[in-house]
């Protein structure tokens, strides 16, 4: 029989998750479980997903910050003690990450804290990390975001209450986060497959549909936050974003970095701090270039008679979920780069080849020759240019092809950071440097892509009217 103590204890436990993880962490580590002030938002907005409040979450917060002792870990060992049929999902990047989760999970609810206050059997048969269960039917299934999932849902049919949920923790590894194929993969997965593995639906009153959360930092625009913020499930998701930064600076746990700490994480690498500890992948500021590097002169500064050159990033379709058509106007003076104009279009390949000569003339300079970006499909592009319009048109001579566009920007940085590529004052000065400022985790890099382009054709092999 328990004691009053630990009837008290328990109730005390159950009535908030991060009571439950004080107690727990205290009698099986030996140490205090600190609650900073961002895990108090965290617990509260589990507990809303307990309570049947929330059934989607995404949780956003810097990487090593708690997230997953909370809301993975212990959340499957509560989930367990106030419903023991509770049935989880857990996915993560990694298969070993996953089982990892899994596996502690399973350790706690096996300590003799736990099991102090809650009895409860594992099945004999529970020695696997991937999947386990206890004498109520409730358990795990962990296993990588990309992996299989057969033969098991998470929630229990026809529930009224709490009854397990799926937990996906970092489904992205941050080196996988450049890769498009990678994210879209992740993404879809969790339409084709995941979102499908709940056992049940709110369909009448009174019954608890299966939550899910997810836990992550970002890591991308496109990342699956940013692809389910964005509508990409259908679905209608409860945001909490802990950026490390607030807007007035104040530091979102001082005993895990101060001010200083973030600023020097910040200047090491501008990218990852934005995402990963800032929860927004589109700094104003840029990753690779930034905008203050790009000088927006005055058209009447620069002579009339330079040799413009057209560059031309090809996406022909109309389908905005693809990069559009980028068109970049520049050319070479006093060693500098000029950038006439650069905009984007999504056409069909008709409407660009007629688009492309009203483009020049509206631009209101001689183009003395056009360049197409320098893919394998550039050469049967500029032929089919060359015999529809009247373009002098070549393919661009590059040694950025065989870059990557991260390896490209990097090598054209100098030259902008040196003050050496400008603007020429125009409506399409704004949306550009938007992009620039977003790369290498906006959705589209054409003008990223041109203006490389046109650094190099014209920094790089000048066309001879001018030495270096």
């Amino acid at each position: 029989m328990p004691t009053n103590k630990e009837k008290v204890l328990k109730v005390w436990c159950e009535s908030h998750i991060l009571n439950m993880t004080r107690y727990l962490y205290k009698e099986n580590h030996g140490r205090t479980f600190i609650v900073a002030p961002h895990l108090v938002k965290i617990g509260n907005a589990l507990m809303d997903v307990i309570n049947g409040k929330t059934k989607r979450l995404i949780i956003n917060v810097p990487p090593r910050y708690g997230k997953t002792e909370l809301a993975v870990k212990n959340f499957i060992a509560y989930g367990l003690a106030v419903n023991p049929q509770s049935k989880f999902i857990h996915l993560s990047y990694s298969d070993s990450l996953a089982l990892d989760n899994s596996s502690q999970s399973k350790e706690s609810i096996q300590s003799e804290a736990y099991q102090s206050l809650w009895e409860m059997t594992l099945k004999k048969d529970a020695q696997s990390k991937s999947k386990w269960f206890n004498e109520h039917g409730g358990g795990v299934y962990a296993t990588a975001s990309g992996g299989a999932i057969t033969g098991f849902g998470a929630g229990v049919t026809g529930a009224t209450k709490f009854s397990g949920a799926i937990i996906i923790d970092d489904p992205l590894k941050p080196d996988d986060a450049f890769s498009e194929v990678k994210r879209t993969s992740v993404n879809n997965r969790y339409n084709n497959t995941i979102r499908s593995r709940v056992n049940d639906l709110e369909t009448s009153e009174g019954q608890f549909e299966t939550p899910i959360i997810v836990i992550m930092q970002r890591l991308h625009e496109d990342d699956l936050s940013g692809f389910l913020l964005d509508g990409g499930s259908g679905e209608d998701w409860t945001h909490l974003c802990l950026p490390a930064l607030d807007k007035d600076n104040n530091v979102l746990w001082d005993a895990k970095h101060d001010f200083e700490k973030l600023e020097e994480i910040r200047q090491a690498d501008r990218y990852t701090f934005a995402g990963q500890y800032m929860q927004a992948p589109a700094p104003d500021e840029g990753g690779e270039w930034r905008k203050d590097w790009f000088e927006i002169v005055e058209r009447h500064s620069i002579p009339d008679n330079l040799r413009w050159t057209l560059y031309i990033d090809g996406a022909y379709t109309n389908n905005t979920k693809n990069d559009p058509t980028g068109l970049q106007i520049g050319a070479k003076h006093n060693n500098t780069y000029y950038i006439l104009s650069s905009i984007d279009k999504y056409l069909e390949l008709p409407e660009f080849l007629k688009f492309i000569p009203h483009h020049i003339i509206a631009s209101g300079v001689d183009v003395c020759i056009s360049k197409v970006e320098p893919k394998a499909s550039g050469k049967s592009i500029a032929q089919l240019i060359r015999s529809e319009t009247r373009l002098n048109i070549s393919e661009i001579k590059t040694p950025f092809v065989n870059m990557s566009k991260i390896e490209m920007a990097r090598s054209a940085s100098p030259y902008i950071e040196g003050g050496r590529v400008k603007l020429v004052k125009g409506n399409w000065n704004k949306h550009f440097l938007n992009q620039i400022g977003t790369f290498p985790n906006a959705k589209h890099d054409e003008h990223i892509d041109l203006t490389c382009y046109g650094i190099e054709d014209t920094l790089l092999h000048s066309y001879g009217l001018e030495t270096m």
